[in-house]
């Protein structure tokens, strides 16, 4: 009898298209406001997602510098693509690296002038964009209601960073 049971609700489960067409519209939202948001921010200054992520990350960080470890689960990449992707905003001339006087193990990655003139731009616009697309459409609460929620998601399912 539990056996009928437990296969009843795996079957209830597998046909629960209210799950499929919820997480479906969660995904084309988001999809749709983050391709206008990163249109925007290609055209005005030719960066990447990852890039972008990197950049608006680091310019909150305190002093303008953070461990790239940091950097890297924030933005949950490994530490191996990360490094890529440091290389990429080193050779664009906007961060470098610079080595941890306590600990040789970390090293940091700090704007350079141009870097850090160019991540305050990008945050302006990233800042107007996402009220145009975001937080003017939900409203403040609603807004912040669905920055808790994806945040809760995020802890709750990133992998571990290596």
């Amino acid at each position: 009898m539990d056996s009928i049971r437990s296969m009843r609700a795996d079957e209830k489960h597998t046909t629960d298209h209210r799950a499929v067409e919820l997480w479906g519209r969660v995904i084309n939202g988001f999809e749709v406001t983050n391709r206008r948001l990163h249109d925007a921010i290609d055209r005005e200054f030719s960066l990447t997602a990852a890039e972008t992520q990197v950049l608006l990350n680091l310019h909150r960080q305190p002093g303008h510098r953070a461990p790239m470890a940091k950097l890297a689960q924030a933005a949950s990449f490994s530490t191996g693509g990360f490094t890529k992707l440091a290389d990429k905003l080193t050779k664009r001339g906007y961060v470098t690296r610079a080595a941890c006087s306590d600990d040789r193990r970390v090293t940091f990655l700090e704007f350079t002038p141009e870097g850090l003139e160019v991540a305050g731009r990008l945050t302006a616009m990233a800042a107007r964009t996402n009220h145009e697309v975001f937080i003017d459409v939900l409203g403040e609460q609603r807004a912040a209601q669905v920055a808790e929620a994806m945040t809760e998601l995020f802890r709750a399912n990133a992998p571990a960073m290596d």
